[in-house]
């Protein structure tokens, strides 16, 4: 209500109960407002919700409000709609249920549990090159939020029992992304009525996002059985391999029971005396975007089930790419209406544009020409 009264909208406990009832319809310049306080499309509250989210895991730090988490989960809400929207209209294969929830008892539960769900997901142990990609890629939505990593420590839940939901901030360093949402997936997989204490589900779910980003039998390959002492130059090494901070490294060492607990606390207390524990040494750079969501509107608009309109309102990035489809469609419709010699002569001329254009770029000429047979050649 705050955030509506600096925008010159007063809205009293009265008056959104009867809302909220039924008993009353908004003004349209309410609903402008709200959907600019929430991040959301005016319309979105005009229709029924076809998506049934069930919040999983919502962490917060103690100085982040209901409004804060409203407008995240409205965010989130209005983002997977689309996407179960768009997925039907592109009449896509009804996508698997979330695997079945394990509740965890034990660190030892987590571990199991993280190779459960790799093997649900027909994992190797190869190291995952983007975590993104893979939820994407298993109906999952990464919705990005920007402060998220600020405001808010983690948000997941279970949309339609099929599509597991993931906030994730774009502006956090790509191993922090990598964690939270391998952390996330944990929570989801946990029984939500346990463990009843808070502080041992975030262990637990630490520990099946570091078992699930590196399986126990990997951590062995890469550095032995028993070690009693590690590097952290190889830490570094290992960091960029797999995507995992070289702190959650030796955390994973000791887990593993590879080093002793004094170890650890010497590889920590190392790294803060070279300052690496609030800037690690080496960055990770992997490939953490949401891209699904992006190519299903894309696809959509080039299907012509999207306008280029709504397909940037959706999707802003998109740019002078779904202009190309609308500009297309336009000049095939001009050149049809144009008489057959001012069409051919106009043809003629992109022709021999077109020649200039491959002329000029070596990259386009790096093939000869198919000949009459069908058969070429590189040059």
């Amino acid at each position: 209500m705050q955030a509506l009264g600096e925008r010159g909208i007063t809205l009293t406990k009265a008056a959104l109960s009867k809302y909220e009832r039924g008993a009353s319809v908004p003004r349209a310049s309410l609903l402008k407002r709200l959907g600019e306080v929430l991040q959301v499309p005016a319309d979105y509250f005009l229709h029924e919700p076809t998506v049934s989210i069930t919040w999983i895991a919502f962490r917060k730090r103690a100085s982040v409000g209901t409004r804060e988490q409203k407008k995240v989960k409205a965010v989130a809400a209005e983002r997977v709609e689309t996407y179960v929207k768009l997925r039907k209209s592109l009449t896509l294969e009804e996508a698997a249920p979330f695997p079945d929830c394990s509740p965890f008892a034990t660190l030892d539960d987590a571990e199991k549990a993280a190779g459960r769900l790799r093997k649900a997901w027909n994992l190797d142990d190869l190291p995952i090159v983007s975590l993104t990609g893979l939820i994407e890629d298993r109906e999952g939505v990464v919705v990005e939020f920007e402060g998220a990593g600020d405001a808010v420590d983690g948000l997941a839940g279970i949309a339609n029992g099929q599509h597991a939901v993931v906030i994730v901030d774009p502006t956090v360093a790509d191993d922090r992304k990598r964690f939270t949402m391998a952390h996330e997936l944990g929570h989801l997989l946990m029984d939500k009525d346990a463990p009843a204490n808070e502080t041992e589900a975030e262990r637990m779910a630490n520990r099946f996002a570091s078992a699930f980003l590196v399986p126990k039998a990997v951590a062995v390959k890469e550095l032995g059985v028993k070690r009693t002492r590690l590097s952290l130059e190889e830490l570094k090494i290992l960091k960029l391999k797999y995507g995992l901070s070289m702190q959650a490294w030796i955390m994973r060492a000791h887990e593993c029971g590879i080093i002793a607990d004094g170890h650890r606390r010497f590889l920590f207390d190392q790294m803060s005396r070279l300052g690496m524990r609030r800037k690690e040494p080496v960055e990770y750079k992997g490939r953490e975007r949401p891209q699904r969501f992006l190519q299903m509107v894309s696809r959509a608009l080039a299907e012509g089930l999207l306008s280029r309109k709504q397909a940037q309102t959706l999707c802003p990035q998109l740019g002078y790419a779904s202009t190309d489809f609308e500009t297309t469609g336009s000049q095939v419709a001009a050149l049809r209406a144009m008489p057959p010699d001012q069409r051919d002569a106009r043809l003629a001329k992109v022709a021999e544009e077109m020649a200039a254009y491959y002329a000029s770029d070596p990259e386009l000429t790096a093939f000869e020409a198919f000949d009459e047979d069908g058969e070429g050649g590189c040059a």
